[in-house]
This record gives structure tokens, C-alpha cells and sequence, in this order.
């Protein structure tokens, strides 16, 4: 189509970024961020690098910008109910910080599902661990005498693990207790050494006992230390849940409010079916309106998970969910009746425990690919990385859209997908994943569901503070819908096609409703997506992150509109009911992108952040061929286990049914006055802007406040819209 060449050079400039990279591009370890256990590993003379890790990497780009890295819980976004588990050793608790990877901490695998409440990419990095020459860790001053003594019992006897960015603590000096910690990992080293009878050379000895005189004090500290760590070890033994699985958990209470959209919103559903019929609702009236319900309300999300381990490196879990922003919140038709007013951290299900998750991974190939497996609650965000900053329901993006690139949402709320995240070379890694709905209907099943979704995606990081990647996805939708649920309903369904009612001769599909109007009806209009699309994270300064993302989507309708024989006049169509586009196949064309800013610690806090989102929710920027037909709203399900609601954003194309209920005469007078039939295939005309604000307010390692609010122009990407503004005070505790 006319756009298809904007798209390839997009293409080009993403490979030209890809072409171009020479740096790492590994990912960020998992972590229990709360667990008081996290300090311990299997090794205890790594400790000392382990606590500066946790004490200051508060963002997976930034050693400061998020706290302890912005793990997606979904609904929306990821805890470390999505870290791995550890191998149980003697002498310490199930660690959730086995190893010291290796990795950058630009690429974050804590992913968000779009069809379940949580699930992130697997990373094969987190369960490697690397010893790293001291001459690599940029803030040891190498101009002093103590660092090239460190170095040269770190060169001889590898007794100290570097941090995944080769930093001690970012820009700032090695503390003298720091040092003092590696100094204590060098001796317990050589202790082994000597025990075990190995040379250890009389320069070294004397390098050892120099450094042990000078810090002498702080030795003793660290002593002091351990033996405190060792007693709360015990009682965490005694105390833990279990010796095999991990539970925590997450609880989000909410205050929210909306306003604006006069229209859209104050709409209502329609039930026209005959009362001898099964009841069906068939449409929003959105002719006759009331004022739109936007009522403050109070919610909640908690999500509890359960994860076990077989071998200390592969991980079964499993999520049990509820919620009570019921009935799409305020995205349904009496409120303001459009994705795009959806929050990030809703969760539809009426208060019912449900099964959100069922997972498993494990890694393989000398731990360079880590396979997944879901039977439930799959997305292609649970393996592809999102490369994403605010990434998390309870601790980033307020909205549903500032989370991440709708197209890995593509395919809507799956269940069964598996995956696979290899580690090609220092510098890349491929993903690829595939999933789909309903797979165990015998009548699809996994291979020919309804709804399925194959994405791929390279990710490459050229510097060290920036991440680029390009992602493919190919997927079947037997209705023609997308499943993202961010955008207009007209770019979600493709220009409205399926179950459209057209023009035609006197027909066995006869519509009841639309007789007069449209006697034809389609159906369900299979179709091909294919999408593509590039994420960019860039880390200006230790505080200041910039990111953007983008994709293009193409739908290809698989069957061709009818072309009817018989030669007829209904109203305004031509004499074959639809015209010059009988017997073509529809398409359309979507397009999204973002913008991102972001500032840790803005008032000197430690944990707090800030950040700005603009973009533009998925638009159909293309469609055809437009055709007289009367569509109606589709009742989608957002994500799993949430009840279907309906959305039309008051699209004068939705609104047939109350046209009928406002004509005296019914639909034949609407037919005669050219009112009915009303067009699909079209594109959207106006543009949809996202703004969006907020503030995280780090109370404590377990309790976080985010106050913010966003608001669209033009909703649904419609002129005659009124912008939409949406705020709420979230408030998550991670236990």
C-alpha cells in the first residue's frame, strides 16, 4: 500500500542500528527484590558485590533509576514472582541471587502479558556467573596502590565476581568498607588455597598481609557483619515457606477518577433480538445519550505466585489473581466508551480467584537458550523483551498503552504458547515465540486455533547505555482483530469487516434487524497479520532515560467480499449492493508509536521517579476498499478470565442500532433518507495524542504511591471526540 515504503526505510535505519553494534547486549538478572534473602549466594565471598547490587541498581537501564529494576507485573506487568529460584546449598536459603550474571543492565526480561496478569521474557544470562578482572571495574581508582594490589590477587586467583555493567557503584569510589569486602573474599580465597596445598607466592602473602593491616577495622566489621547475616540466616530456615517453592505477591489498591468525552461516552448496550431468540446484544446506542459515568471509584488488583525449582536453574510457576474494576472500568460505553481511557492495572474479575499463570522454563546449551513452556496465560511479551522503561502495572505506566509496543499484544488474551530466548554472541540475542487461544479445543488446537500469534525479535545494545531492537510478528485471527486493545476499535477490528451486514439480494442470512438495510451477513472475516516494529532505550545520564518505540501493522482479510448475480437496488448502493468492491479482498494498515522520558530520584530520594509519556495509540492509517455495510461493536475479552465489553468510540459507523431507536418509521426510512447503510473499510481520519504524567513515590522497599493522570485527544482517533482525562493515586505492596 501507499505507506508500505515509509515502513521499509523504518526497516532499514533499525538493521543499519542493528549492523552497527560491538557491545553487549545481555540481560538483566532476576531478583527477589523485597526478600530479605536476596543478600545471600552460593558463594559467600561474592556477597560484598551482591549487597552493592542491590543497594544500588534501582532501574534495569540506570544503577539509580528504578528501585531494584522495574520488573513488569502485569496486568499488567511483572514482580519477582517472575524471577527464577535458586538451587538449594548448604548452609543458606533458596537465594533468589544464585550467580552474579554477567549482563547489562539496559535489557530488563520482566515482561507484561497481554492476555494474563504477568509474565516477562526469559534470560539465559541470569543463571551464568563470571569472575571479572579488576582492571574492568571503572571505579577503583587506578592510580592508587591498593587497586593494583587488588588487581593482581584478582588476575591470580579469580576471588572476586564483577557486577553485570563492570561498576562498583557507578560513578562514585569504591567505600573503604567495599574494598574491605573484596579484600575478605581475596583471603578466604587463598585460605582455600593453602588448605587445599596449591603455591601460593610469598609476594602475595606479603601483598595480603599489608592490605589486612591498612584496613584492619573494616575487616572486622565485615566479620561483625556475617555473624549477624548467619543468625538471621537461621531464622530464615526455620521460618521459610517451603524448602522447594517461593510465595509472594503483589497488591494494588487504586483511586481513580475520569472526565472529559462528552462525546464520547453515556452510551448504552442494545438487545433487538426477538424475544423467541436466545438474548444477544447486538450494539451501543450511542444516539440517545445520557451524560458519561464517570463515577471516583476505589479498586484493587493482587496477584499471589507460587514457584518452584527442580534444579536451582529451571523454574514451574504459577499465578493466582482478583480483581474488582469490573465491566471494562472506564473504557466501556456508558463511561467514555474507548480503549484508550483503559489503566494499566485493571483487572475485570468480579471479585473470583482465578488461575492467571502456569509456566515453565529451563535453560539448556551450556545456559546460552532458556526454553518456555505455558499452558496458560501466555503472551508474546512473556518472551520477547519489551525493551520498555514503565514496563510495570504496580510500579510504572498508569495506563494500559504506556506499557508497551502493542504489537506484542498481538493475538489478544492466549493460554497455551511456548519460546525460546538464545544468547547468539556477546552483542545479540534472538527471541522467538508462539502461542495461541483455545488450544485445547480438538477442533484447533495448538496448531490450527482461532487466534494464534509467531513473533521474533533481535535485540542489540551498540553502547553501553543503549539498547535497539526490531521485532517481526505473523499471527491468525479468525475475526480479523488485532487483540491489543490500546487503539481505536476501527484499528483494533480492521475497518470493522467482520460480522458487518452489506447490502444483497433477498438471502438465507437474512438479518432481522438490518432487513431493509443489509440482508447480507459476513461473519467472521479470517485474516493474516503481519507486523513489525523497533524499540530504542537510551540512558543520557545515571538519572535520565530516553526511550521510544514504534510499530506498523498489516491486516490482510483472507476471503474476498461477495459478488452478488442477481441485479438489485436497496437505498443508495449501487445495483450490485456493494459496488466496485465486489470481489476484493479487504486490508488495513495501523500504525503506534512512543515517546519516553524518564528522571530517578528528581528531589534527591532514592527509589522515586518520574515520567512523562507521549504517543499516538495504534490508528488505521489505511483500509479498504470502503464498502457500504452496517457493522456492529465486537465484545472482546481484554485479558484472561475478564468478561467481554463492548467499546465503539462513539464511531457514527457503530451507532446503527440507535439510529433505529431514534427513527419513528425503523430502518426503512432510514434506508430511503440514504442514513443506512453506513461504510467499513474506512480509515481513521482524525489523530489520537497520549499524554501521560506521573510520579513514584517510594514510601519503602515494600510500598510505593504513584500519583498520575493522562488524557487523549481526540479518542478513538475522532475529530468530533472530546479529549478524555483520566487520574488515579495507585498505591502497590510487594510482599
Amino acid at each position: 500500500m501507499k505507506t508500505k515504503s515509509i515502513v521499509s526505510g523504518l526497516l532499514g535505519l533499525s538493521l543499519f542500528l542493528l549492523s552497527t553494534s560491538v557491545a553487549k547486549a545481555e540481560s538483566y538478572e532476576h531478583e527477589f527484590d523485597w526478600l530479605d534473602a536476596n543478600v545471600l549466594s552460593e558463594n559467600q565471598e561474592d556477597n560484598w558485590l551482591q549487597f552493592s547490587a542491590k543497594r544500588d541498581r534501582h532501574w534495569q537501564q540506570s544503577p539509580h533509576f528504578f528501585d531494584n529494576s522495574l520488573n513488569s507485573f502485569e496486568l499488567l506487568s511483572k514482580t519477582s514472582l517472575s524471577l527464577p529460584l535458586p538451587a538449594k546449598t548448604p548452609g543458606t536459603i533458596n537465594s533468589t541471587l544464585p550467580t552474579l550474571a554477567p549482563t547489562t543492565t539496559l535489557l530488563s526480561d520482566n515482561q507484561t502479558n497481554a492476555g494474563s496478569l504477568g509474565v516477562e521474557a526469559i534470560i539465559p544470562e541470569a543463571y551464568l556467573v563470571q569472575s571479572t578482572n579488576v582492571s574492568q571495574m571503572r571505579d577503583v581508582a587506578p592510580d592508587d596502590w591498593a587497586y593494583e594490589a587488588l588487581r593482581s590477587l584478582v588476575d591470580n586467583y579469580g576471588c572476586i565476581g564483577g557486577f553485570p555493567d563492570q561498576t562498583f557503584r557507578g560513578n562514585q569510589s569504591l567505600s573503604r568498607y567495599e574494598f574491605a569486602a573484596g579484600l575478605n573474599s581475596c583471603l578466604q580465597k587463598i585460605e582455600r588455597s593453602i588448605a587445599e596445598k596449591e603455591t601460593v607466592s610469598q609476594e602475595d602473602l606479603q601483598t595480603i598481609r599489608r592490605l589486612s593491616q591498612d584496613f584492619a577495622t573494616e575487616l572486622q566489621a565485615i566479620k561483625g557483619r556475617v555473624d549477624t547475616l548467619d543468625n538471621r540466616l537461621g531464622w530464615l530456615e526455620d521460618n521459610q515457606f517451603s524448602t522447594t517453592t517461593i510465595l509472594n505477591g503483589e497488591v494494588i489498591f487504586a483511586l481513580a477518577d475520569a472526565f472529559g468525552g462528552d462525546p464520547p461516552g453515556g452510551c448504552s448496550t442494545v438487545d433487538l433480538t426477538p424475544d423467541d431468540l436466545e438474548d444477544q446484544d447486538l450494539g451501543a446506542d450511542c444516539v440517545n445519550r445520557d451524560d458519561p459515568d464517570t463515577e471516583t471509584v476505589f479498586t484493587y488488583t493482587a496477584r499471589l505466585g507460587l514457584q518452584s525449582s527442580f534444579t536451582g536453574e529451571d523454574r514451574l510457576r504459577m499465578f493466582l489473581t482478583t480483581g474488582n474494576f469490573d465491566n471494562g472500568g472506564f473504557t466501556n460505553v456508558g463511561s467514555l466508551n474507548t480503549y484508550m481511557a483503559r489503566l494499566g492495572y485493571q483487572a475485570g474479575l468480579e471479585n473470583q480467584v482465578v488461575l492467571d499463570i502456569l509456566e515453565y522454563r529451563f535453560p539448556a546449551f551450556d545456559d546460552k537458550v532458556v526454553f518456555y513452556g505455558s499452558a496458560f496465560g501466555f503472551a508474546l511479551s512473556n518472551v520477547l523483551t519489551a525493551n520498555a522503561p514503565f514496563f510495570d502495572i504496580g510500579r510504572g505506566s498508569i495506563s494500559r498503552f504506556g506499557q508497551l509496543n502493542p504489537i506484542l499484544r498481538i493475538g489478544g488474551a492466549m493460554d497455551a504458547g511456548v519460546g525460546f530466548d538464545w544468547k547468539i554472541a556477546d552483542p545479540v540475542r534472538f527471541q522467538a515465540a508462539y502461542g495461541t487461544r483455545d488450544s485445547g479445543d480438538p477442533d484447533g488446537g495448538f496448531l490450527g486455533a482461532d487466534h494464534s500469534a509467531l513473533g521474533v525479535q533481535v535485540l542489540v545494545q551498540p553502547t553501553d547505555s543503549i539498547v535497539t531492537g526490531i521485532n517481526y510478528v505473523n499471527a491468525y485471527s479468525s475475526d480479523g482483530t488485532l487483540g491489543t486493545f490500546t487503539g481505536s476499535v476501527n484499528a483494533e477490528t480492521g475497518g470493522l469487516v467482520s460480522n458487518a451486514r452489506i447490502p444483497s439480494p433477498q438471502a438465507d442470512q437474512n438479518d432481522p434487524t438490518f432487513e431493509a438495510c443489509c440482508r447480507f451477513f459476513l461473519g467472521d472475516q479470517p485474516a493474516q497479520i503481519n507486523a513489525v516494529g523497533g524499540s530504542i532505550q537510551w540512558n543520557a545520564t545515571e538519572k535520565i532515560n530516553l526511550a521510544a518505540w514504534g510499530g506498523y501493522t498489516f491486516t490482510d482479510f483472507i476471503n474476498a467480499l461477495p459478488d452478488f448475480d442477481d441485479d438489485f437496488a436497496v437505498g443508495n448502493p449501487d445495483i450490485n449492493g456493494i459496488g466496485d468492491s465486489a470481489g476484493e479482498e479487504p486490508f488495513a494498515e495501523s500504525a503506534t508509536f512512543t515517546l519516553s522520558f524518564g528522571l530517578s530520584d528528581p528531589f534527591g530520594r532514592e527509589g522515586d521517579l518520574f515520567g512523562i509519556i507521549f504517543g499516538m495509540p495504534p490508528k488505521l492509517v489505511d483500509a479498504g476498499p470502503e464498502t457500504p455495510g452496517t457493522p456492529v461493536p465486537f465484545f472482546e475479552q481484554v485479558i484472561n478470565n475478564e468478561s467481554d465489553t463492548v467499546v465503539t468510540d462513539n464511531n457514527p459507523n457503530l451507532d446503527t442500532v440507535g439510529e433505529i431507536n431514534a427513527s419513528e418509521e425503523g430502518v426503512e426510512s432510514l434506508v430511503a433518507a440514504g442514513d443506512l447503510p453506513e461504510r467499513i473499510g474506512q480509515e481513521d481520519e482524525a489523530t489520537s495524542l497520549h499524554f501521560e504524567f506521573f510520579y513514584r513515590f517510594k514510601a519503602s522497599d515494600n510500598v510505593f504511591i504513584t500519583p498520575g493522570f493522562f488524557f487523549v485527544t481526540n479518542p478513538g482517533h475522532i475529530a468530533d471526540n472530546d479529549t478524555i482525562y483520566v487520574g488515579t493515586i495507585r498505591t502497590t505492596f510487594r510482599f
